[in-house]
């Protein structure tokens, strides 16, 4: 009998951090689960505690590969998958008691073919120190029901894959993008299956625990992931688009758009700030954003009706195109707001 639940983990140099991760899997109060380690071509001790970790529990599966990034890993996983059901769990990460079955009841219960939920944030600094990072969680909503793109997206929050679970059905053949090593590949693949399904929920309950520092894929401190990342953003404009075009009505495009739009012109502004970018990079990457997002029509900002809801948005669009992005970084960064989770 095939497993509900495929639980991919991709791996790289984990061996501090897999043990706990892999355990707050197995302790999942869910039959029929299948937990494939992805190695992507380790140095450390990692490859030997992924065997030992298997030898100990049948239900765990290891896949060695040469180093080819998390988008590859993710996707080796997906193609030996055989559960109904599939998720991610980062190789630092830990899923919370009680998240694979609250999010596969609520699966089952509507025909979902995705679930989202919320997650916790804990921020580690240089020392070691583990801070929570508060953020609010959304209300309950179901995209099919509502028919609200933009209420969804705002709700749900940053679109991460390890705190949803998907209909392994319902992803088919898409894939992470490969091009992505560091960074936006789960904003680009969630807004490919978005253009593909309506049939998503949204929960407020939180189900993962994500540890963010330096070294995180969601940090941006050094100027080669910095170009990884403006590499990308046409990748990620486009997915955005095609999945506002699936799932709004012509009349609520260009509001949706606009939304989408900001995130990204707010994310390119932390992302510079993040990594303290040199004049030439900053340069380089406002002007490939700004080409990348002429290619979409878009009717000016209707800044007085967006700053009732989208204060942030709309100071950070308002700054863009007046050409004054870099002021952003003295009004998003002040003290309360410095470990501000990426939009």
């Amino acid at each position: 009998m095939p497993p509900r639940i495929s639980v991919i983990v991709p791996i790289y140099n984990a061996a501090s951090t897999l043990r706990a991760a892999v355990q707050s899997i197995l302790t999942q109060d869910i039959a029929g689960l299948e937990v494939l380690l992805v190695d992507d071509g380790s140095t450390d001790a990692t490859p030997g505690l992924c065997h030992d970790l298997a030898l100990r529990d049948d239900r765990i599966q290891v896949i060695t590969q040469k180093n080819a990034g998390i988008c590859a890993a993710r996707n080796r996983g997906l193609s030996v998958a055989e559960g109904m059901y599939v998720t991610f769990c980062d190789d630092d990460d830990l899923l919370l008691p009680g998240a694979l079955a609250l999010l596969l009841q609520k699966a089952e219960d509507t025909g979902a073919d995705i679930v989202r939920a919320d997650y916790e944030l804990i921020h580690i600094s240089p020392d070691g120190t583990e801070t929570p990072q508060p953020h609010p969680a959304g209300t309950a909503c179901d995209l099919a029901a509502d028919g609200d793109y933009r209420k969804f997206l705002q709700n749900s929050g940053p679109q991460f894959v390890w705190n949803a679970l998907y209909r392994r059905s319902a992803i088919g053949n898409l894939r992470f993008d490969e091009h992505c090593r560091y960074g936006l590949e789960d904003f680009i693949f969630n807004a490919g299956l978005y253009a593909r399904t309506d049939k998503v929920h949204y929960l407020p309950q939180p189900v993962y625990r994500h540890f963010e520092s330096g070294q995180s894929t969601s940090q941006c401190q050094t100027v080669q992931a910095l170009q990884g990342r403006i590499g990308v953003l046409d990748r990620w404009m486009a997915a955005e688009y095609k999945a506002i075009q699936a799932r709004s009505p012509e009349a609520a495009r260009a509001a949706v758009w606009n939304d989408r739009r900001a995130q990204a012109i707010t994310f390119l502004m932390h992302q510079l700030a993040d990594a303290k970018a040199p004049g030439a990079l900053r340069r380089h990457g406002w002007r490939t954003l700004r080409g990348v997002l002429a290619r979409y029509p878009a009717p000016p900002l209707d800044l007085w009706h967006e700053a009732k809801h989208h204060k942030k948005q709309t100071g950070a669009l308002l700054l863009y195109n007046l050409r004054l992005q870099r002021l952003y970084e003295l009004w998003a960064n002040r003290p309360k707001n410095r470990r501000r989770k990426l939009p």
